[in-house]
């Protein structure tokens, strides 16, 4: 009877392929990974059947980590301004305590190895973000522009200002705020 996969494993090689992905890029080698968790190279592949599938679930792994820092507490009702504070003041928070998932996740993105399958699944819990992009687009809130170029606008405005706070933590909050003034009027009419 085969031994039941550890959860402390899995999580070990999800871990280490992240700060791997981050340093690297998709270049990052299985050998590397499993290293890095503390397991053999065949290890590696007993939880994950390719380097590709273990790319797919790395990064389902850190959108659902990015989701659970800036999904609760999403602002449903308020208006379109502070709905968008709300996702930019925590994807910038997450960013912050996060480097390594934040530029893994954007490694991933940009390799081109990413099913089309496994973005929509990456997206799902942002749906109500998502829904509030077009619906402001609609309202004329928002400049007419697709969602996907909307998100990429936010998320780089967002790293700037995580870099920015990085290199001078005195004035985060200064920063951040500059960071969403400048985010808001780059993506309103």
């Amino acid at each position: 009877m085969a031994r039941p996969l550890s959860p402390e494993k899995r999580s070990a090689l999800l871990e280490s392929a992240t700060q791997a992905v981050a340093e690297m890029g998709v270049q990052a080698s299985t050998a590397s990974i499993a290293r890095g968790a503390g397991v053999a190279e065949g290890t590696l592949f007993t939880y994950f059947e390719s380097k590709e599938a273990l790319f797919q679930e790395l990064y389902l792994h850190l959108k659902r980590g990015l989701a659970d820092a800036v999904m609760p507490g999403y602002p449903t009702g308020a208006d379109y301004m502070q709905r968008m504070q709300h996702v930019f003041e925590r994807y910038v928070n997450w960013g912050l305590v996060n480097p390594s998932a934040r530029f893994a996740v954007s490694r991933l993105a940009g390799s081109g190895q990413i099913s089309d399958d496994t973005r929509s699944q990456g997206i799902e819990r942002f749906l109500a973000v998502a829904q509030m992009m077009q619906d402001g687009v609609r309202d004329g809130v928002l400049v007419d522009a697709p969602i996907s170029f909307l998100s990429s606008l936010i998320e780089h405005i967002a790293d700037t200002t995580i870099e920015h706070i990085e290199r001078h933590p005195k004035d985060a909050a200064t920063q951040r705020k500059l960071g969403f003034r400048v985010l808001w009027r780059a993506i309103t009419m």
